[in-house]
């Protein structure tokens, strides 16, 4: 697991403007809303930022394997005897601490925004622990799509199996939400008011960590068999 950290740590190194600019946003739009507050504006806040969160995590995935391949730099990380799984495994680890960090963020301003105009922060902590495995999984199918696709259509691809259960609730068909755990995180999401969460918000978060084992596992099986030596177009 060590290998793993350290490449993770490395990766979301090389995330720290992204990353600045993401926080820049929350303090921002947090400093904003401060001025003429109110609850469904708090409300709203929590809401857009925890689906951003899901999205940073797969738009952050999507390009990654491509850009370590033209940059030559998986020739180097593999050449010291990291596994491919586990170098896998430090992208998806490097991603994971810049959704932590992002989460954090939301997570602090929300409370501050709270404080502010008086609002109880009710189910807040709840919504946030469900909320990172739920970005996780995102990154790991992310991860997964762009071991098979390139970067352009991973995304839609990726998009298209976390949001899988709004075609088929178009068809008349309702699938077991806890196959798609992402999808049932951003309706938890759209439906929080700050009030005591359902209980269903810690079986979400597990069927996120069961996600993510599945989808990191299949890309390390189809990343086994790619050509990192030739640098992605």
């Amino acid at each position: 697991m060590l290998p793993i950290l350290l490449l993770g740590v490395n990766f979301a190194r090389s995330q720290l403007l992204l990353l600045g600019i993401v926080l820049a946003y929350v303090a921002c739009l947090a400093g904003f809303l401060a001025f003429h507050e109110q609850l469904p504006d708090l409300i709203f806040f929590v809401r857009q930022q925890a689906i951003y969160g899901i999205a940073l995590a797969a738009m952050v995935t999507v390009p990654a394997i491509q850009n370590e391949r033209k940059s030559r730099r998986v020739l180097s990380v593999l050449s010291k005897g990291i596994h491919r799984w586990q170098y896998l495994g430090g992208l998806l680890c490097g991603v994971i601490l810049v959704t932590a960090v992002f989460c954090l963020a939301v997570s602090v301003a929300a409370v501050w925004l709270a404080h502010q105009a008086s609002a109880p922060v009710t189910g807040l902590a709840e919504l946030m622990l469900m909320l990172f495995p739920a970005c996780a999984a995102a990154a790991a199918t992310a991860l997964f799509c762009s071991a098979i696709l390139h970067p352009l259509l991973a995304l839609p691809a990726a998009a298209f199996i976390l949001l899988f259960p709004l075609v088929t609730e178009a068809g008349g068909l309702n699938v077991p939400l806890y196959f798609f755990p992402v999808f049932a995180a951003m309706r938890a999401v759209l439906a929080f008011k700050f009030q005591r969460p359902e209980s269903g918000l810690l079986s979400i978060a597990v069927a996120a960590m069961i996600h993510v084992a599945v989808f990191w596992g299949a890309a390390s099986v189809v990343f086994l068999r790619r050509d990192v030596t030739v640098a992605s177009e």
